[in-house]
């Protein structure tokens, strides 16, 4: 979609204002309206979300930086569960100094990672990080899912603000996939989005400890553009901590006024959101229908995102079950510190390391599980939000690879 946001974008004045301070660190009044209106729009709140509730910084990775920084300590800790988006390490470490907590499902001998029984895992590693002693602050909660591209039901969600509730822990939704969801023949019955915004808090949890972030990013297809907007709707200490510090964070002026001018053009605006989950949906069926016809097995239900997250374990010839159990073993006797590293098997870890590199000498990169904390070795994530030439493009080149590996030994 860059070519029609690019052109639609050349078509927005620079007017005078725009080379000034505006209105503020945390966002215009129009930008924060404009945002109120499409939460309300899509993200079917419980209670209407109003401009008041937001700050706006340069970026998702700002605002989780933002929210770490003023609900946590240093050393403090943040959970989430794996695999995950491996940015989040730098978002609360980099100058808050707050631990990113991986928490394990125990691969195939484990629960769903987006199931109810998730919560127990997280459970037992708040008590293990505790008993280390690490003060956990919060649980980061990614809807829908990166990397495995799904969607949490509202059952699920539940079950993680109780959690949150009993512990006391801050519970941060990451919903920047949020438009970015697709039906397609094959995933029909696919977990549809639902939003935290969108649930009855009452009987749940206290309503401060629940924060949205959201950005341009993903939905807007413009990481560049460096846009992100925390929505905090009951916390006002929290959001006043954050406003006073709003200033090494502020989102540009321009980019403030493209972001208003985009979710301001209704026409234009339900026209990219439907295009675009046209196309995403286009790329999932041709990476899903790629996997298929090589028997390739990949996480099935996929309805949201920019990726498939696929198991090449068998066509690299790593023993899953040995690698799993040898991760769950590390997991439970080691400290929190080594289990981040302790996920895979040295055999695992070498034919990963070989297959990237013929990947890499063919000309095409797909993202190794070791990036997103998986918990055995032989996941890949394949981005697929690209023009079709250049997808089947790469997807050649992938088949090249692994024609190359019939009947060659990697280790």
């Amino acid at each position: 979609m860059h070519t029609e946001l690019a052109e639609y974008f050349s078509r927005v004045p620079v007017q005078s204002a725009h080379f000034t301070y505006g209105s503020g660190p945390w966002g215009s009044p129009a930008l924060r309206s404009a945002l109120a209106h499409l939460f309300n729009d899509y993200f079917k709140p419980f209670r209407s979300v109003e401009p008041a509730q937001m700050v706006v910084a340069s970026g998702v990775s700002a605002v989780v930086d933002l929210v770490a920084f003023a609900t946590a300590d240093s050393n403090d800790g943040f959970l989430i569960g794996r695999p995950l988006y491996t940015g989040f390490h730098g978002d609360l470490d980099a100058r808050s100094k707050v631990k990113l907590l991986p928490v394990s499902c125990g691969g195939e001998m484990g629960v769903d990672p987006m199931g109810e029984g998730m919560v127990e895992c997280f459970e037992k590693e708040l008590m293990r990080q505790e008993k280390n002693g690490v003060r956990v602050r919060g649980v980061i909660f990614c809807n829908p899912h990166n990397p495995l591209g799904k969607c949490y039901s509202a059952a699920t969600i539940k079950a993680y603000l109780r959690f949150c509730q009993k512990h006391q822990l801050h519970f941060i939704s990451d919903e920047v996939y949020a438009l970015s969801t697709f039906s397609t023949p094959t995933n029909t019955t696919s977990q549809p989005y639902v939003s935290v915004l969108s649930l009855d808090l009452r009987g749940l949890i206290d309503s401060k400890l629940v924060h949205l972030v959201y950005g341009m990013s993903k939905d807007f297809s413009s990481n560049g553009f460096r846009a992100g907007v925390l929505v905090s709707q009951f916390n006002v200490d929290m959001m006043r901590s954050i406003k006073s510090v709003a200033i090494f964070t502020w989102c540009s002026s321009i980019v403030d006024n493209l972001w208003t001018t985009l979710l301001e053009d209704k026409p234009f605006f339900q026209y990219y959101v439907s295009e675009n989950q046209k196309r995403l949906g286009q790329g999932y069926e041709r990476v899903t229908s790629w996997l298929d016809q090589r028997e390739i097995e990949y996480a099935r239900g996929g309805n949201s995102g920019f990726f498939v997250w696929a198991d090449f374990s068998n066509v690299l010839g790593i023993n899953t079950k040995a690698s799993t159990e040898e991760m769950v073993e590390k997991l439970t006797l080691e400290n929190g510190e080594v289990s981040q590293i302790a996920r895979s098997t040295k055999t695992g870890n070498k034919l990963d390391a070989q297959f990237q590199k013929k990947l890499i000498q063919e000309g095409v990169y797909i993202a190794s599980g070791n990036s997103f904390f998986a918990e055995r070795n032989g996941w890949y994530r394949i981005t697929f939000s690209m023009p079709d030439n250049l997808l089947d493009t790469g997807l050649q080149r992938v088949d090249r690879v692994l024609k190359a590996l019939k009947g060659v030994s990697m280790a």
